[in-house]
C-alpha cells in the first residue's frame, strides 16, 4: 500500500514537473533562440568585429617602427582635448590601428563634463594619423556587432529587457534540473522489485536511462526531434547550466548575489567595497613608512623596488609607464611563483598619482574578472599594491568562473580557439532546443485535440 501511494506521488510529481517544463519552454522558446543564435556570433565578436569594422581597424603592414605608445595617446588627447583618454593598450599590432578609448563618466561629474559622441579612437601606430572615431550607439554597418550583442544582452530594449532576459534566465535554470529529471527513466512496478539486490537495481536503472543519451538516425521525424532534445539536454548540460545561471548573475544580480552568498561564499557588493575602501587607506599609511605586508584580502603589497631618484619628478611617466610596471609585475608574479602571460592593459590614476595595470598570468581564471592588477606610485615608483586574481576566495572563483566561461574569456591561442567554437556550437544548440521543444510541444498539442474529439 505504501509503495503504491509513494509511487502515485512519483507520479504526480513527474505530471507537475512535464507540465512546468512545457510550458516555461514555451515562454522561453522565442528568447532563448534569439539569445542562441546572437551568443554563436559573439564567440568570435573581435574577430567579426573586425570584419565589420575594417576601415578602422585595418591597416597596411609596414616595414617601418611603429611610433611609442605614449607618442600615440599625445596625439589623441591634442586631437580631443575636452575629453579623457586615461587608459592605454601595452601592446600593438603590426596590421591593426592603435584604439583609445574615451572615459565614461559616471555619476556626479557626469553633469560637468559633456558627453563624448564617440567611444573609440582610431589611429594609425605608424606615423600617428587619425583614422576616425566610432560611436557604438549609431546604427550603422560597422557597429553590427555591437547590435548583435546588445540584442543578446538586453534586446535592444535598455533595463526592462536585461529584466526581463534575467527572468527568463532564471527560468532556465529551473528547467535545467527539471528537464534532467525528466530525462530519468520512469520507477518500473513490480511485485518483488523491492528484494532486488541493490548493485542490480542500479544497473536496471542505468540501462533504462541509457536510451535517453542516444540519438535514432532511422526513425520517424517526430522521435528525431524527442532524441535530439533529450540527447543534446544531457550532453551539455553542465555547459547550459553555467550559461543560464550566468546569465542570472549578468541580469538578475538581486536573484543571483544572495543564492550566490548562500552556496559559495560569495562577498557582497558592499562588503567588497567596504574592505577595499579600508585597505586603500592603510595603503596610504603604509607608504609614509611603515612596512609593506600581506592584506587580508590575500593582496601582497610589496616594498619599492627602485629608489627615488627625484622627489621632484615623476619616476613613473607616460613613456617608460609599460615598460616599468610590467617589470614589476613580473618581478611580483615570479616572488610568487607564477608568470606573467598576458599584459591586459594600463591606466592613470590621477587622483591618486598611480598607474595601475592589469595583467594575467598561469593560474588566473581569465582576462577579465579573474584576472591581476598592479598599482604603482609614479612620483617614488613603489608597487602600492598587487592583486593576484589566483589568490581571490572560493566564492569569487566560482564567480569569476561562471562569467569566463560564459563569455569565453579563458585561455588564449589553440585552446581559446577550441573554446571559441565550442561555445559558437553551443549557442545553436539552445536554438535547437528550443525549436525541437517548440516542435514536440505542438505535436503533443495535436494528439491531445485527437483524443478530446474522440471522446465527444
Amino acid at each position: 500500500m505504501i509503495s503504491l501511494s509513494l509511487s502515485s506521488f512519483a507520479s504526480n510529481i513527474r505530471r507537475i514537473c512535464l507540465w512546468i517544463h512545457r510550458y516555461t519552454g514555451l515562454v522561453m522558446a522565442g528568447f532563448l533562440i534569439i539569445a542562441g543564435f546572437t551568443g554563436s556570433l559573439l564567440a568570435f565578436h573581435d574577430e567579426l568585429d573586425n570584419v565589420f569594422n575594417h576601415q578602422l581597424a585595418q591597416i597596411e603592414r609596414q616595414d617601418a617602427p611603429q611610433l611609442p605608445i605614449a607618442t600615440l595617446h599625445d596625439k589623441v588627447v591634442a586631437a580631443y582635448p575636452e575629453y579623457n583618454f586615461s587608459s592605454m593598450p601595452t601592446s600593438l599590432k603590426a596590421d591593426k590601428s592603435a584604439v583609445f578609448s574615451v572615459d565614461r563618466v559616471r555619476g556626479q561629474s557626469a553633469k560637468n563634463q559633456p558627453k563624448a559622441p564617440f567611444q573609440e579612437v582610431y589611429i594609425n601606430p605608424y606615423n600617428g594619423d587619425i583614422l576616425g572615431t566610432r560611436d557604438k550607439d549609431e546604427w550603422a554597418w560597422r557597429n553590427t556587432m555591437w547590435k548583435v550583442f546588445w540584442l543578446h544582452r538586453d534586446l535592444l530594449l535598455g533595463n526592462f529587457g536585461k529584466l526581463l532576459l534575467g527572468v527568463i534566465a532564471l527560468l532556465w535554470t529551473i528547467n535545467c534540473f527539471i528537464g534532467f529529471y525528466l530525462t530519468l527513466p520512469r520507477t518500473v512496478k513490480k511485485g518483488h522489485a523491492a528484494h532486488r539486490k541493490t548493485v542490480k537495481k542500479r544497473a536496471s536503472v542505468l540501462k533504462r536511462w541509457l536510451p535517453a543519451w542516444k540519438i535514432r538516425r532511422k526513425t520517424n521525424t517526430f522521435k528525431l526531434n524527442y532524441d535530439v532534445h533529450h540527447a543534446f539536454g544531457l550532453w551539455l548540460w553542465l555547459m547550459l547550466f553555467v550559461i543560464a545561471w550566468s546569465s542570472v548573475g549578468f541580469n538578475l544580480k538581486s536573484v543571483y548575489q544572495p543564492v550566490m552568498q548562500a552556496v559559495v561564499g560569495l562577498e557582497s557588493r558592499e562588503g567588497k567595497e567596504g574592505k577595499e575602501g579600508k585597505e586603500g587607506k592603510e595603503g596610504k599609511e603604509r607608504e609614509k613608512g611603515k612596512s609593506h605586508k600581506l592584506d587580508k584580502s590575500g593582496a601582497q603589497v610589496l616594498p619599492n623596488v627602485m629608489p627615488v631618484i627625484n622627489a621632484t619628478a615623476d619616476i613613473v611617466n607616460k613613456t617608460n609607464s609599460i615598460e616599468y610596471v610590467s617589470k614589476q609585475a613580473n618581478i611580483a608574479a615570479q616572488n610568487n611563483g607564477v608568470t606573467v602571460q598576458q599584459l591586459l592593459g594600463i591606466r592613470w590614476v590621477a587622483e591618486d598619482n598611480q598607474w595601475q595595470m592589469r595583467f594575467k598570468t598561469d593560474k588566473d581564471i581569465g582576462i577579465h574578472s579573474g584576472a591581476s592588477s598592479i598599482t604603482v606610485d609614479a612620483a617614488t615608483g613603489s608597487v602600492v599594491r598587487v592583486n593576484f586574481g589566483y589568490q581571490s576566495t572560493f566564492g569569487t572563483k566560482a564567480d569569476q568562473w561562471l562569467s569566463t566561461l560564459h563569455m569565453g574569456h579563458i585561455s588564449h591561442g589553440v585552446s581559446h580557439l577550441a573554446y571559441q567554437i565550442f561555445l559558437a556550437i553551443l549557442g545553436l544548440a539552445v536554438a535547437v532546443l528550443s525549436g525541437t521543444g517548440v516542435y514536440l510541444w505542438a505535436k503533443g498539442r495535436q494528439q491531445r485535440l485527437k483524443v478530446l474529439q474522440k471522446l465527444r
